[in-house]
């Protein structure tokens, strides 16, 4: 069905061979045309997304466009790092201590959640708007987390800017895909992941700057960078991508496939959060979130397959080769990924006891290898047309270098440390850049949005769930190693917290460096098993449209 209709769409609309299409090439379509909405197996009338506004956009106003995107993508990005160092002394501030996690959860939980809404609301009422709305909404959250007078509505407020980021993560790559062809997306791509990368290497480093000052700014500086991000953005919108007119209404989105969803995901989540820390592992409460989760599971796939004509997840990309070894590849790399950004910083402070500032600054030879390795990828594959070479590569590099953090131990040279952190950053690089455009490559423009918004989905859920379960691990054992010393045991809560161990006794501190050095090893060797999955999957990877 779905090959019908894009051969369909192509003697409508031709497609121009992507090997003659110059680096600013833009995708030929017209943009008043007024043919009927395309039916497909989604259901009747589903809006078709304009493809080619850049047709109407100077050099200028593209690389302007590109800018804005990025710099309104690294706010998002930003916002889920800053907080990284500065949790201990918000929660402390709150008296919240023992919930320190919820400031940097709260924000993750709607991100992952509301990312599949976004990327059918855009179906629907076009990039433009949406990226206008989730704009609106991530710099709503912003300003009341700046003003938040207690710790439940900081956490709510992190709830609210997580909306307004996913929106933004989405929609940022799906006007992406529409305004730059399959050939040339690398090199765009790029610059939108270099961001990510930027923002990791900027986020934990601004976060202590600002608690030393105030932490307060760690989201006042969300509203004043966007301003003149959105004046470009709102001077351009009238060339920013937007959905024709259909008959479909908000009676016709899937609200109950997106509560399915969400039940499950923060089910899921809170479950692997709270398990072994908050709660015995066979507690009544995390077995009943464990099940509640489980059983949505197949309920939503279930409800997608056979309820609505509007999906929020349609299931035909499924069928596609590359969506499903792309999407499971995300997942898998994506639970080391963001676990060993948020948790090497403490390795640092209590393993080498390294000042909160350098920690954070110790994330560089993770964070620049990254960076390198997505702009080179997208410029390569932009080249040679070679995706699978890169996703191959990601995949084996990502799970040695995850090993080799298995030797982090706090007797290593430095230099030896660094090396293999090194190797981490590089095999994420290899996984962003390529994972994305293998799936784009083998669908229509009929599911282009979906299956960019399911890659940036699958992404964020293994990184809910690397948080989680790297987390549980984590303070698990070094909680045990604490508790038994009699001299480290009264200072408990302050070393899970990780606040300002230097002030503590000498052996206190030894005992801190040790057990924590036990802890990272033992989770360290979870992640790598999750790593395994990611690379196999990335083998079975077909051969794509460009090669």
């Amino acid at each position: 069905m779905l090959r019908a209709l894009r051969r369909k769409a192509e003697e409508v609309e031709p497609d121009i061979p992507l090997e003659v299409q110059p680096a600013s090439s833009v995708l030929k379509e017209s943009t008043t045309s007024n043919a009927a909405p395309v039916e497909t197996s989604e259901g009747p009338d589903v809006p078709v997304i304009e493809q080619s506004p850049e047709a109407r956009m100077t050099k200028v106003e593209l690389q302007l466009t590109f800018i804005a995107l990025s710099v309104t993508g690294f706010l998002a990005a930003l916002d889920a790092a800053i907080v990284a160092t500065a949790m201990p002394t918000i929660a402390s501030e709150f008296d919240s201590l023992s919930q320190q996690s919820w400031i940097a959860l709260s924000y993750l939980l709607t991100s992952t959640v509301f990312q599949p809404f976004f990327g059918r609301a855009t179906d629907l009422y076009g990039s433009r708007t949406m990226l206008f709305i989730a704009m609106f909404i991530f710099e709503l959250g912003s300003l009341l987390c700046a003003v938040a007078q207690n710790f439940v509505w900081l956490c709510a407020a992190r709830g609210v800017a997580g909306m307004g980021g996913a929106g933004i993560e989405v929609v940022m790559m799906v006007i992406v895909s529409q305004i730059v062809s399959l050939r040339e997306r690398g090199n765009y791509m790029g610059i939108m992941y270099a961001r990510y990368a930027i923002a990791m290497v900027a986020g934990p480093t601004l976060g202590g700057v600002f608690t030393n000052y105030n932490w307060r700014w760690c989201f006042w500086i969300n509203l004043i960078i966007a301003v003149p991000a959105l004046a470009i953005l709102i001077a351009l919108a009238r060339k920013l991508p937007a959905a024709r007119k259909t008959n479909v209404t908000l009676r016709d989105i899937d609200y109950i496939g997106t509560i399915l969803l969400s039940v499950s995901t923060v089910s899921l989540s809170l479950a692997f959060n709270w398990a072994g820390i908050v709660y015995a592992w066979g507690s009544p409460i995390i077995i009943a979130l464990i099940a509640v989760g489980g059983a949505m599971v197949p309920a939503f796939v279930c409800w997608e397959i056979w309820g609505p004509s509007f999906p929020i997840i349609p299931m035909d990309m499924f069928k596609y080769r590359n969506v499903r070894a792309s999407t499971a590849n995300y997942f898998f790399t994506s639970v080391s990924n963001y676990g060993t950004i948020l948790y090497l910083p403490s390795y640092y402070q209590l393993v080498r006891r390294d000042a909160q500032l350098i920690s954070g600054l110790e994330l560089l030879p993770y964070l620049i290898p990254m960076l390198l390795a997505t702009t080179l990828v997208g410029r390569l594959i932009s080249k040679t047309g070679r995706i699978r070479t890169w996703l191959w590569a990601g995949g084996a590099v990502n799970m040695l270098g995850t090993g080799l953090l298995i030797m982090l131990n706090g007797t290593l040279p430095r230099g030896v440390e660094y090396l293999f952190i090194l190797i981490c950053g590089l095999g994420m690089g290899f996984v962003f850049q390529s994972n994305t455009l293998s799936a784009q490559s083998e669908v229509g423009k009929e599911l282009l949005a979906s299956v960019t918004t399911m890659t940036m989905w699958s992404k964020s859920l293994g990184g809910i769930f690397g948080i989680a379960m790297q987390g549980s691990i984590l303070t698990s054992v070094f909680k045990q190693g604490i508790l038994a010393s009699s001299a480290a045991a009264p200072y408990v809560t302050r070393l899970l917290a990780v606040d300002n161990v230097s002030s503590l006794p000498s052996d206190v501190q030894s005992i801190a460096s040790t057990s924590y050095g036990n802890a990272f090893h033992t989770m360290m060797i979870a992640t790598t098993a999750f790593c395994a999955p990611g690379f196999l999957f990335s083998l079975t990877a077909g051969k794509h449209k460009l090669e």
